[in-house]
């Protein structure tokens, strides 16, 4: 009877333990120890404490990985450094008879953002409208980008004067083919089925006949192109020239940065992060170069960091981009002694509710995961803030590469994970 009352006993104490967060800490550490031991691929994971200013968990904390789209979490970092307010939209120079306007590489130009700011100042222009032929300091693809994955909305190329966020969208409606915008829809040729989506080096798209699907598809970028694009916006016609000397421009202001921040994080866009880098390069060096961003972030903004790590583009799409769950976690509690934690948690995607992890995290209605996603084949990541059961905020990063199947397998143990913490602290 006393041996059953003791084996009772020490059960109780046991789940007590197993419930406490001492006792979720030791199990998440010896999770992890094992799926290491027994997994085919590579994961990391740190979970620190901003107020007691101590990590809880650190596995592999130190190790670098892939990290996709958590790439952004170090572009917002840097624009959020470098800008406080509006976006430069439009740069200009009047002159007595014409009216002279080039690109800041604002992305938000009819691309589901106010524009009407940039629109109305060149509607109502009544002398002529010329385009500076100027670009940016880089390539239009990124150090590192998959080649064969230029037909896909999410590669779009970069430029200096963006538009419709350098992507064609159409499909077929009521029998016949409709495009936004609706210049380039001579540019679709519709196929019994299609080789492609995209010619390769030049703008013939393809849509299968009677296809039920949305096309997204980037163009190739051209200041030849953006003008005529431009014409047809406001129906006024822009002429291109070279560049000139001696112009002092002045500027227009459209959108908040706030705006591109919170689209950028919630959907992963990658179009925004990249249009990002190039203006915090243009701020800081006068150069349109997206390396020089990156190096001026790492030394004055992120120089901090643990660990030294290779970062090669504005939205991780590059595998040139090497970083360590540490450091991600470090530019997380920069972010969150910097922001106000209303505003930092704003910026992000919400478990169960909305951005990438909408159909995650959803711990029966109540948001507990404020975090970035980062996906490319065989890498899966996931950093940012959870609000516990408690009220605790807590930053983590979990990063998980190689993984020879689905996500879906690790999306479940990390949604597992991450639940054993929210009801631990």
């Amino acid at each position: 009877m006393k041996n059953k009352l003791y084996v009772n006993v020490f059960k109780l104490l046991l789940v007590s333990v197993l419930m406490s967060s001492c006792g979720t800490t030791y199990q998440l550490k010896n999770d992890l120890k094992k799926h290491n031991d027994s997994s085919s691929f590579f994961k990391g994971f740190v979970l620190f404490d901003p107020v007691a200013n101590k990590q809880i968990v650190n596995h592999n904390g130190a190790k670098y990985f892939t990290p996709a789209s958590n790439t952004k979490l170090y572009t917002f970092y840097a624009a959020y450094r470098t800008f406080k307010d509006s976006v430069k939209s439009l740069a200009y120079y009047k002159s007595q008879d014409s009216l002279i306007i080039k690109g800041t590489a604002d992305p938000s130009l009819l691309y589901g953002f106010e524009s009407s700011k940039v629109l109305d100042f060149l509607k109502n222009e009544k002398d002529s409208i010329y385009l500076i032929d100027t670009k940016i300091d880089n390539p239009p693809l990124g150090d590192g980008w998959s080649w064969d994955d230029y037909p896909y909305y999410y590669q779009p190329e970069k430029s200096i004067f963006p538009i419709y966020g350098n992507i064609l969208q159409y499909k077929w409606e009521s029998g016949a083919v409709k495009s936004y915008p609706t210049l380039l829809k001579s540019y679709i040729k519709a196929l019994d089925s299609i080789p492609l989506r995209r010619e390769v080096s030049s703008n013939q798209f393809y849509i299968e006949n009677n296809s039920k699907r949305n096309y997204t598809v980037p163009f190739i970028v051209s200041n030849k192109l953006v003008a005529e694009l431009l014409s047809d916006t406001i129906q006024k016609n822009v002429t291109l020239i070279p560049p000139k000397p001696n112009h002092q421009f002045n500027y227009i202001y459209g959108q908040r940065y706030d705006s591109l921040y919170k689209q950028m994080l919630h959907v992963s866009d990658n179009f925004i992060a990249e249009q990002l880098m190039l203006q915090v390069a243009k701020e800081v060096s006068g150069k349109f170069d997206t390396k020089v961003g990156i190096k001026y972030a790492m030394e004055n903004y992120m120089q901090d960091l643990p660990h030294k790590f290779k970062w090669r583009d504005g939205s991780g799409l590059s595998v040139y981009n090497k970083f360590t769950p540490e450091n991600t976690v470090k530019l997380l509690e920069k972010m969150y002694r910097e922001i106000p934690t209303d505003q930092l948690l704003s910026y992000f995607a919400v478990g169960g509710k909305s951005g990438t992890i909408k159909n995650w995290y959803a711990n029966n209605g109540t948001p507990f995961v404020y975090a970035k996603t980062g996906t490319l084949n065989s890498v899966h990541c996931l950093s940012g803030y959870i609000i516990t059961k408690k009220g605790k905020l807590l930053i983590f990063s979990y990063m998980n590469n190689h993984y020879p199947g689905s996500s879906s397998e690790v999306k479940k143990e990390m949604e597992e994970a991450l639940l054993k913490i929210y009801n631990a602290y």
